[in-house]
């Protein structure tokens, strides 16, 4: 079982390692994140994890992030994605029962040997969108096959699996979604990993562009219409709220040491600290209400938490930056890093202007 003295080590040798180099991808520190079962925590202790719960995953997303951004973002989601291949089994129809339990066995004995899943859903001008998804699947002699583009693939060919949504037609799959999920490995025929990531923020993430050319898939990730059925997007939200906040409490940690002799620093550094409490009490309260298929009004709740936890806790940043002095203004400083991942993190996961958009709607319904 993995305690929370666990995370809280396993986040500080991470950033030592970010700290030491924070261009590269972060391999070693992945492989403690999955040797040492944090990854699979959230999968059942007969599956090889640790039981944890929503708000569990979300905390330990957080202090990682304190620690090192970019490896929290590529953990968020193979953490998330096991916490919801272990839950949703209550969901799950009849008619797929027997495979849901193949899936599960699978997936769990892939993270217990190390295999990384990784993003690889979003696509240039769908806004963070599932519904304007272009990405298109085909079954052919029994074999799933997706053909489109993606952009962000958490990992790139670091990663062993990918997670794509894709469209689906009923003749294909009965039942189904406008879109279904798929896990494809990554070096499977058809499969393009670019190498065009050079981002602002979350440098060593590597999260590339990739092009599906009538790639085969490993299977269907759950069943015909899972996403409209479990809603796990809500899971994720959590975690990824997580990140930005981590990165305000690391650089409020990063001011607070030594103590700032001034009292009016002094202040505004307490200031900052009550409002990263609050913001981290908010968010661990939506992501200790989340189930699967919560419905609308959780949908609802979960959105804004992520929205403005992730909105003010990236202005939090800006402001301890502007505290920091111009010794901390200098490209790979600690402070630099930290703010420049809290606003990549912020923008990428998913879009803000999304998110906004849709609490608009919520209003006007």
């Amino acid at each position: 079982m993995l305690r929370e003295a666990d995370v809280a080590e396993i986040a500080l040798r991470a950033g030592e390692r970010e700290r030491a180099d924070a261009e590269s991808y972060p391999g070693e520190t992945i492989r403690e994140l999955y040797d040492s079962g944090f990854i699979s925590a959230p999968f059942a202790t007969a599956d090889g994890g640790s039981d944890w719960s929503c708000l569990d995953t979300t905390k330990a997303i957080e202090a990682l992030a304190a620690q090192s951004p970019s490896a929290a973002l590529l953990a968020a989601m193979p953490a998330g994605f096991a916490g919801i291949t272990a839950a949703v089994g209550e969901l799950v129809p009849e008619p797929s029962r027997a495979d849901w339990g193949e899936q599960l066995a699978v997936i769990s004995d892939d993270f217990r040997v190390g295999k990384h899943y990784a993003a690889c859903n979003s696509e240039a001008g769908a806004g963070g969108s599932l519904a304007a998804t272009k990405t298109v699947a085909s079954r052919s002699s029994g074999a799933w096959r997706l053909t489109g583009r993606k952009i962000l693939a958490s990992g790139g060919a670091h990663a062993d699996v990918f997670l794509s949504t894709a469209r689906v037609t009923q003749e294909d799959l009965p039942g189904a979604g406008v879109v279904e999920a798929f896990l494809l490995r990554t070096d499977a025929p058809g499969v393009r990993i670019a190498q065009d990531w050079d981002g602002f923020g979350m440098r060593s993430t590597e999260s590339q562009s990739v092009e599906y050319e009538d790639a085969q898939t490993l299977r269907l990730w759950g069943f015909p219409n899972f996403l409209e059925v479990t809603q796990p997007l809500g899971y994720w939200f959590n975690l990824f709220a997580a990140i930005p906040l981590g990165c305000a409490a690391g650089m409020l940690d990063l001011l607070s040491r030594p103590a700032p002799t001034s009292p009016a620093l002094r202040l505004r550094l307490a200031e900052a600290r009550m409002k990263l409490e609050a913001l981290s009490a908010y968010l661990h309260e939506t992501a200790a209400s989340w189930r699967p298929a919560a419905g609308a009004a959780y949908a609802a709740r979960v959105l804004r938490t992520k929205t403005y936890v992730s909105q003010e806790a990236t202005r939090l940043c800006a402001e301890l930056f502007a505290l920091s002095g111009g010794r901390h203004y200098r490209r790979g400083d600690n402070a630099a890093r930290l703010l420049a991942d809290a606003f990549a993190g912020t923008a990428l996961r998913p879009p803000l202007a999304l998110a906004l958009d849709g609490l608009v709607e919520q209003f006007e319904a």
